[in-house]
């Protein structure tokens, strides 16, 4: 009873997020074309653009309110207006900037009964309201008046990044205080704004990608459940961004989806706008980028190993990796590469070059193995290829106190040392990725970026040639299989899937 149990609850954990969390909501490539909208580089008013603009689609138009500036010191943020009819090429108003009267940033806006209502930070980063009826001509109401549960008013201080969302005529108003957590407070005037708790309703953490910073974009409605769209930082400098997504069912208590970031590498600001057939994800800073649907492709699901292949035969291994409780596992109780029976490492049948790659992986303590890119076969018979390493940073007898960060889970191994040790303690379950965009890779772990190289760059040969793969004349060069890793260690994985890019 408790083994059925205990795989009745693994299958509602793997099921649990993919449904929640629909791949039409979350799942999405970069449009190649990108950038769709950005500043004009020139000495105008809107040289440069940042921070979250807004798309609403009405009809066969798509309409663009953003945040334009000169690259120059103390330059006021104004507010410009495009339009599209295709979502992709944008026209510029000819009366930009439309408002001139005051500093508009991170607007949100929504339309009720013919009026356009737009939330939107001011100097200071204090969120203000203003209305118009034609979306180009606009009227300030003031800054919005917000209260604790009380009815005291809240601290003083910034409170900016509001995100609006109207439903059974209250306003329910998402804002952020110096990015440190996403706060609730909802009005049925539009004057008094009350907070729903003095707490956050979406904080920082616990994981690493949302560690330092968190900004609410978007709400929206879809299958009757609430999905806000949010900014956040992995890096306490906040030097890069990235846009993460949680559901909800009242508004109030959110769940973050497991595979955060949706998109890394300073693509943030992110929201969904439907295009009549399905959605399409743009990130507005520090340019509008667009995002197309991009449905994944699983290598492994739970069930079969179809996929996979012996890296020494055209068969799966009859021995040494197996499918327990949805999970592939390889030397199961073996540890410390004691393994009696060994299955061999396994690859893909298929090879891959731009890709987008993700996985669970949970090892057993002390355990060493590796998930391999571009994997080739070479005259001598050797399968080489880029690693991501696997491995017990902390319990491994060969690095526990080794220097080389190198050989520590995430790292490029032997070539490029994680950026920082995300790692969750042996016996939990830890979320790998890959990414291959053009000649740029990267590596991440739990939702944090920590290896980004270029193929083929200077750095990239240079490490290349202090390594034991330096006489491997095209290693790491883009095309060729995924293979996981038979150490001698015990390693279990799931939910590996792939996207082509």
């Amino acid at each position: 009873m408790k083994k059925l149990l205990f795989l009745a609850l693994s299958c509602c954990y793997f099921n649990q997020s993919f449904a929640q969390f629909p791949s039409e909501i979350v799942d999405f490539k970069a449009y190649p074309q990108n950038p769709v909208f950005e500043g004009t580089g020139q000495k105008t008013w809107d040289e440069k653009i940042r921070e979250r603009g807004y798309i609403l689609r009405e009809g066969n138009t798509y309409h663009l309110w953003y945040t334009g500036y000169k690259n120059e010191p103390k330059s006021t943020k104004f507010l410009g207006y495009a339009s599209s009819t295709d979502g992709i090429h944008w026209k510029r108003h000819p009366q930009n900037p439309i408002y001139r009267l005051d500093w508009v940033e991170d607007m949100s806006v929504v339309k009720v009964n013919g009026v356009y209502y737009m939330f939107a930070e001011g100097r200071d980063d204090v969120a203000h309201l203003l209305t118009s009826t034609d979306r180009i001509h606009w009227k300030e109401k003031g800054n919005l008046d917000i209260r604790q549960t009380n009815g005291t008013p809240i601290s003083k201080g910034a409170y900016g990044t509001p995100a609006i969302w109207y439903e059974n005529k209250t306003w329910y108003l998402f804002y952020e205080r110096a990015d440190l957590g996403i706060w609730l407070a909802t009005s049925r005037d539009l004057k008094i704004w009350k907070n729903v708790q003095d707490e956050p309703v979406i904080a920082l953490g616990p994981d690493g990608y949302d560690k330092f910073a968190v900004a609410m974009n978007q709400v929206i409605k879809y299958q009757g459940k609430y999905y806000g769209y949010y900014h956040a930082s992995a890096f306490k400098d906040w030097r890069e961004w990235s846009t993460n997504v949680a559901v909800s069912n009242d508004l109030i208590h959110w769940t973050k989806y497991d595979r955060n970031p949706i998109l890394g590498s300073d693509k943030s600001s992110g929201m969904l706008v439907n295009d009549g057939k399905q959605f399409r994800l743009y990130t507005m800073h520090p340019s509008v980028q667009l995002h197309t649907p991009s449905p994944w492709e699983w290598l492994f699901n739970g069930t079969s190993t179809q996929s996979w292949t012996s890296a020494k035969s055209d068969q799966f291994p009859k021995e040494g990796w197996a499918i327990e409780n949805n999970e592939l596992v390889v030397n199961k109780g073996r540890g410390e590469s004691k393994a009696v029976v060994r299955g061999g490492d396994i690859i893909t049948k298929k090879t891959y070059s731009q890709f987008d790659l993700e996985f669970e992986f949970k090892l057993a303590p002390g355990a060493n193995t590796g998930l391999k890119y571009f994997v080739k076969k070479y005259p001598n018979g050797s399968l080489l290829g880029p690693e991501y390493q696997l491995i017990d940073d902390l319990g491994n007898k060969d690095i526990a106190n080794d220097t080389n960060d190198k050989r520590r889970t995430a790292s490029l191994y032997e070539l490029i040392e994680p950026n920082s040790r995300q790692q969750k303690p042996i016996g939990e379950w830890n979320r790998g990725r890959i990414r291959v965009e053009g000649k740029r890779v990267t590596h991440w772990l739990n939702g944090v970026k920590v290896v980004e190289y270029t193929i083929g760059s200077p750095e990239f040969k240079q490490a290349k040639a202090a390594s034991k793969f330096k006489e491997v004349e095209d290693f790491g060069m883009p095309g060729g299989h995924i293979l996981l890793q038979d150490h001698g260690d015990e390693a279990t994985f799931r939910a590996i899937r792939i996207r082509e890019l």
